[in-house]
């Protein structure tokens, strides 16, 4: 389902000398990524508070870094390839290898591009492949993370039980899982006599070398609905619509595909 914060001083977010820390908070400092693994998730650790003139700070992002990347580094490809099939291609087979490209770019933007989890002063905002859904923070039941981050809503229009809402941008894979409890198990051991560095941190930074960034951003976002509900927030229903933009990028090429191929 996780990524870089935006900088503190960005207009919205106090600065370092405001808040009183050197650096970015000690959950974000979760480091490089190891080889051959995806970079993490983008793991706000604070609210951002409501931008001068009492503007409405931006959103909270949480997605993968490497989401994007794939994304732009297959339109760079595609791009290219469509070029050179418009200056060479003049058969038959070359319209159909475009179609193909551009089939699989609407494939990637929905999948790895367009996924991602926002969170604001309002509530939580859930965009999948080709749905999104909205939650006020005082319609959130409670959080919790399987293969996925699942959002339990209270139940509204006379529903018994609310479907679980899952986040396709926020995942935890089971070889993510069993390393996060490996280092659990490797922390509660060296508990009784941790390193110096170690026992200089402070608990937050501490508890997160033990989770996963997917297990990170789920109680991040638990917390804050926690926060909003004894905040009284009262945001009204929960809301899902289908994305038109997501549904034309696979159906459009699809159609075209189809097309150049029966011609």
């Amino acid at each position: 389902m996780s990524s870089a914060q935006q900088p503190a001083d960005q207009a919205g977010q106090p600065t370092a000398a405001e808040t009183g820390h050197a650096g970015p908070p000690p959950a974000a400092q979760t480091g490089p990524a190891a080889a051959g693994q995806a970079g993490p998730l983008r793991v706000p650790t604070q609210p951002r508070a409501a931008g001068p003139g009492g503007v409405r700070a931006k959103p909270d992002v949480y997605r993968s870094p490497v989401a994007p990347v794939v994304w732009w580094v297959w339109v760079a490809f595609a791009v290219a390839n469509l070029i050179d099939l418009a200056v060479q291609g003049r058969d038959h087979l070359a319209a159909e290898v475009a179609a193909v490209l551009i089939l699989v770019t609407g494939i990637a933007y929905v999948t790895a591009f367009r996924p991602r989890v926002l969170a604001d002063d309002a509530g939580i905002t859930i965009r999948n492949p080709l749905r999104d859904h909205h939650v006020p923070w005082d319609c959130v039941q409670d959080m919790e993370l399987r293969d996925s981050l699942e959002v339990h809503c209270i139940p509204q229009d006379g529903e018994q039980k609310s479907k679980p809402l899952y986040a396709w941008a926020v995942h935890s894979s089971r070889r993510s899982r069993l390393k996060a409890e490996a280092r659990a198990r490797r922390s509660a051991k060296s508990s009784r006599q941790p390193p110096a560095a170690y026992a200089r941190l402070p608990a937050e930074a501490q508890a997160a070398l033990t989770k996963s960034d997917s297990e990170i951003i789920t109680r991040a976002l638990g917390e804050r609905a926690t926060r909003a509900r004894a905040a009284g927030a009262s945001g009204g229903r929960r809301t899902a619509r289908w994305d038109m933009l997501a549904i034309a990028a696979l159906v459009l090429p699809a159609l075209l595909l189809l097309v150049v191929s029966l011609v």
